[in-house]
């Protein structure tokens, strides 16, 4: 085998090697190095699932570390603690604000999960377990209310937003409920 083949090699298990270790944490030291920006976390800018929907959310990036304060995954989150009454519904705003994050903490505290106020992996996949397929829809089951999404053909999830659907961008807010935010 070449040196340049060796080389090559050692740089591929070397970069490998570094996501792949089983982490306790949503925001775990080598996830937050290894986390590509979100628009090319996972090779989409949307918010995605297909198959099974109880495992759609839990490769979205890290809300609160390494994707933008404002995107409409950020109100895709608020909704969650909206729908299970950790956070106000006027409060959603597609801002990952200080007020979020506390909610954020709470609501992992209440779901067995590190109280870090990071959503990721972790937190994402606790809110899926909570998805349902029902009439066309994929549905959240929150504690006191039901969001209901839509799964376009191509996987993206989208959202009714002011008669319309849209689909929710992880990069950037673009609903209605962002106000200033879009512009």
């Amino acid at each position: 085998m070449s040196r340049r083949m060796v080389r090559l090699l050692t740089l591929l298990v070397a970069l490998t090697g570094t996501g792949c270790s089983a982490d306790s944490s949503d925001a775990s030291p080598t996830r937050k190095a290894d986390s590509p920006s979100p628009s090319v976390a996972g090779g989409h800018l949307y918010v995605r699932g297909g198959g099974t929907v109880t495992d759609d959310w839990d490769d979205e990036g890290l809300l609160g570390e390494n994707l933008p304060v404002r995107s409409d995954l950020a109100a895709m989150w608020q909704t969650v603690l909206w729908a299970d009454g950790y956070l106000d519904r006027s409060r959603i705003d597609c801002h990952y604000s200080k007020r979020t994050r506390r909610a954020t903490r709470a609501w992992q505290s209440n779901h067995a999960l590190p109280a870090d106020g990071i959503v990721g992996p972790q937190s994402f996949g606790r809110a899926t377990e909570r998805l349902v397929r029902r009439g066309g829809m994929v549905v959240f089951k929150g504690e006191r209310h039901e969001v209901p999404f839509k799964l376009a053909r191509d996987g993206r999830y989208l959202v009714e937003d002011s008669g319309t659907y849209k689909p929710l961008r992880r990069d950037r807010p673009t609903l209605r409920v962002c106000g200033s935010a879009t512009r």
